[in-house]
């Protein structure tokens, strides 16, 4: 299956589409689609790596999460990404928790040779439709 992301009109804020082979294909075209809003076809180059790890209570809070959690570490650290080394999407067991766990390559900011294009302030549950083969996240911007 292919894999993918596209940027649909949306009133107040942006809407955006992401598919892939599976959760973890889904959750990286999204949060690639993030960054490429941010920063558009800049070169981000890959000098450090991050470990990301959150919990949700079902997938599409985890989805959420994940990117909500990009977005502190570029608020906050100044870390800009430039691809995903490795994602896993742990389903919880009856009651429990799903899990995330990734690594992020990417670089600080000012090693960016690009402005930011659009400054998003969270991803949201507004309209959120999540499928192993296909998301929806509207951004807060």
């Amino acid at each position: 299956m292919s894999r993918g992301f596209l940027v649909a009109d949306h009133v107040a804020d942006v809407r955006v589409k992401a598919w892939g082979s599976g959760f973890e294909d889904v959750f990286s075209e999204m949060s690639k689609a993030m960054w490429f809003l941010m920063f558009g076809e800049a070169q981000i180059p890959a000098l450090h790596k991050w470990h990301i790890e959150v919990t949700g209570m079902d997938m599409e809070d985890l989805l959420v999460a994940f990117l909500n959690e990009q977005l502190v570490l570029f608020d906050t650290d100044g870390l800009v990404m430039a691809g995903i080394e490795q994602i896993r999407v742990e389903p919880g067991q009856d009651g429990e928790e799903v899990r995330l766990d990734s690594v992020l390559c990417g670089a600080h900011v000012s090693h960016v040779q690009a402005r930011v294009n659009l400054q998003i302030k969270a991803a949201t549950f507004h309209g959120l439709h999540l499928t192993p083969a296909e998301a929806w996240v509207t951004f807060d911007v």
